[in-house]
């Protein structure tokens, strides 16, 4: 067992079945779920895929020692964890489904979404779209944004980016977010589109490479970034985003309210 010390509460990951635990009575999650690969039909990027019991990824859904609930019910956020396995479809990197989150009421933008990777190294694809409800055409890419994110590090996802996260480690990948909750995802049109706009693959010799799904119509190049720290986020190197929560929680009001904020979730992404 190997404690996940960025957790920010005690919490232990288990290398035999990728599986997450407490010792601590007061830690518990809303619902747990596991993807196998057969739930990934239709978004890898190699259709003739036919492995029906590879397990993908987990979700456990707000995580939060009871003490703290209060907090986390005050600030309209939700703490949750994903659990993406080592491995590959083929040559494809094992990923997330990927969505986009529906509009904030009364506003033109999306709900962001803050991550932190916990164990491993995950790329976070990050894609803006003509039109992200689009299920019959092609969506036209106006931006896309691949983030390489280590242990100890995090990212937000910007309004009106849609994304998935891809373990690109040679190890079991783990992250934890922060979200509102009153975010929705809306997944038809990657569905639709066989994934998002960009399949990422292992080379031989553990890098990875990446092509552009040809569902898409790209009106822009790819762009590579590393994240930085940011005070105003609440994002600092090898520091628990829960524990930054707990400590001052009206920093991440931007999660419910991100207008005045959008310059900084792009200041937090540099170019590598």
């Amino acid at each position: 067992m190997e404690e996940l010390k960025m957790f920010g509460m005690p919490i232990m990951f288990d290398e035999e079945t990728d599986k997450l635990s407490s010792s601590d009575k007061n830690v518990n999650w809303e619902d747990y779920s596991r993807k196998y690969s057969d739930g990934m039909f239709g978004l890898l990027a190699e259709d003739h895929y036919n492995v029906k019991d590879n397990p993908y990824y987990d979700f456990y859904k707000a995580i939060v020692n009871d003490n703290d609930k209060a907090e986390f019910v005050k600030a309209n956020l939700r703490y949750d964890c994903t659990v993406i396995m080592k491995g590959c479809a083929d040559k494809e990197f094992k990923k997330t489904a990927g969505h986009f989150h529906c509009f904030i009421p009364g506003k033109n933008m999306s709900y962001p979404e803050l991550y932190q990777v916990v164990r491993g190294t995950a790329l976070f694809v990050m894609q803006k779209v003509d039109n992200f409800n689009k299920v019959n055409d092609k969506m036209t890419v106006e931006d896309v944004i691949l983030a390489e994110v280590k242990a100890g590090q995090a990212v937000v996802i910007p309004p009106n980016y849609g994304h998935c996260t891809i373990n690109i480690s040679d190890e079991t990948m783990v992250f934890v977010n922060l979200v509102s909750m009153d975010s929705s995802n809306y997944y038809e049109s990657v569905k639709n589109s066989h994934g998002m706009c960009c399949y990422v693959y292992r080379n031989d010799d553990g890098t990875y490479r990446i092509e552009k799904n040809p569902n898409y119509v790209f009106n822009c190049g790819i762009r590579i970034a590393v994240p930085s720290e940011s005070d105003t986020l609440g994002i600092r190197n090898n520091v628990p985003i829960y524990t930054e929560f707990l400590k001052n929680t009206r920093k991440f009001a931007y999660l419910n309210n991100p207008e005045n904020y959008i310059n900084d979730f792009f200041s937090l992404l540099k170019a590598k």
